[in-house]
């Protein structure tokens, strides 16, 4: 007889049990999202209670119960990987960074573009309804391109006529009005101005969100928009440089802005649209917008008036003209899709974070750049508009946190390091997503 045999004819039934029991980790390691999914230990007194991902319906409940009381092993990361993480944390950041001021820099860039172009003492085009419909046929090619070359990005369904006439249409016409306002807003006020009043967009949105019943009134709610006002009315009432016509078209954009964004969240609500993400969105909406903004260019500003300008009086000029029209076309789409791989890379945190920023930027790179002149009444207003901004992100994103706790999400620890560190993973839900036979057996199992 071995000395392996003899060794274990001479421990005692006890012994063997506790060895067993010593060898059995109380770790599951999630394969997946690299993460550690702790077990509790504690007894289960309800079914709400269970941790979906630390618990199997079908397993032996004195097995798992052996499973809880064992000891737990300690998990050491060897200094390579942790190195490897700190890299890898390190190339995410720097790329976060990049696609933020990749963003900063063609938001920034398509304001002080449309400025200049209708800017009296520059490029001085007083056209910016024509300009604003041609940006729409270059996102609308630009648009096509990536679906042509980005077979994932294609739509696997298309909106119905009827869908087509009654949400696309009108969405596209409350997008392109609320755009071509904005930039003839410019002809007659300041960037820093128009910024500051396109800032109370939120409070518009919030009002057409409770007049389509996307979001319920609460005094929270009606509290911010309260916020929004008064910052609007400070940055109004102490504007050096104030015109009237100028300010109802920003304040009017501001409206549609609103209005649209409440009709792009009903359009994207219904996933047989086919618009899931902002290439498809552009490639529907585009023409909608291109035709109801000539139309308004054509009435208002005159079509043969413009032929007929000197920007207009030969092919040369013509050409040059239309290329810097066009380039404008080019910084929206890239715009466009700078914030959508912002969004796709980082959180709603960072996003709002960002967008809040922007702003200051934009108004700070238009005093440079044009000398536009902004007062210590003018920046409180700013301020607190900016601040009911920040306090609605802040809301969302806590309401969001709640009810994804609500409904079955976990934290865990990523061994990766994410963003933050910190994840929110979607596991199943033990309460909504297990058949009824699961959970009968579940409760019968375990007593509950």
């Amino acid at each position: 007889m071995s000395a392996n045999h003899r060794q274990l004819k001479e421990q005692s039934p006890e012994d063997l049990e506790e060895q067993n029991m010593s060898n059995t980790s109380n770790f599951v390691v999630d394969d997946d999202e690299d993460a550690l999914l702790s077990k509790s230990s504690s007894p289960r007194e309800s079914l709400e209670d269970l941790d979906p991902l630390a618990i199997n319906p079908f397993e032996d409940p004195s097995q798992s119960q052996a499973n809880a009381m064992a000891p737990e092993v300690e998990k050491t990361v060897p200094d390579s990987t942790t190195s490897l993480n700190n890299e890898t944390l390190l190339k995410k950041v720097c790329l976060n960074l990049f696609y933020i001021l990749t963003w900063y820099i063609f938001s920034t860039g398509i304001s002080l573009y449309n400025k200049w172009m209708v800017d009296k003492s520059h490029f001085n085009f007083p056209y910016p309804l024509f300009i604003t419909s041609m940006h729409q046929v270059m996102q609308f090619i630009c648009s096509g391109l990536c679906l042509l070359i980005f077979p994932s990005l294609r739509p696997t369904c298309h909106p119905s006529k009827k869908d087509y006439g009654t949400k696309i249409v009108p969405c596209g016409v409350a997008t392109g009005l609320d755009i071509g306002l904005s930039n003839s807003s410019l002809k007659t006020i300041t960037l820093s101005f128009y910024t500051m009043c396109k800032s109370s967009s939120l409070a518009f949105v919030l009002m057409f969100a409770f007049l389509f019943r996307l979001e319920k009134p609460t005094v929270k709610l009606i509290g911010i928009i309260l916020i929004i006002s008064i910052g609007v009315l400070l940055m109004v009432v102490s504007e050096t440089s104030f015109v009237l016509v100028g300010f109802i078209q920003v304040m009017t954009a501001a409206l549609l802005g609103g209005l649209r964004w409440s009709l792009t969240q009903i359009l994207l609500k219904k996933e047989s649209m086919g618009l899931h993400n902002p290439m498809a969105t552009i490639f529907f909406l585009a023409p909608i917008m291109w035709g109801s903004l000539l139309i308004c260019a054509i009435a208002i500003e005159g079509l043969g008036d413009m032929l007929h300008s000197p920007f207009f009086a030969n092919f040369a000029t013509a050409c040059h003209t239309m290329l810097y029209i066009l380039f404008g076309g080019l910084m929206a789409f890239l715009m466009v899709s700078a914030e959508f791989m912002l969004i796709s890379r980082t959180s709603v945190v960072t996003l709002s974070v960002a967008g809040i920023f922007k702003e200051v930027v934009t108004i700070f790179v238009s005093i440079a750049t044009f000398g536009d002149t902004v007062t210590w009444i003018n920046i409180v207003g700013l301020c607190i508009t900016l601040f009911g901004i920040g306090l609605y992100n802040w809301l969302k994103i806590h309401q969001m946190k709640r009810k994804n706790m609500e409904t079955g999400y976990t934290k865990i620890n990523q061994v990766s390091m994410g963003e933050d560190g910190v994840f929110m993973a979607n596991v199943v839900n033990a309460t909504a997503e297990w058949d009824e036979e699961t959970l009968e057996m579940t409760r019968t199992r375990w007593n509950l």
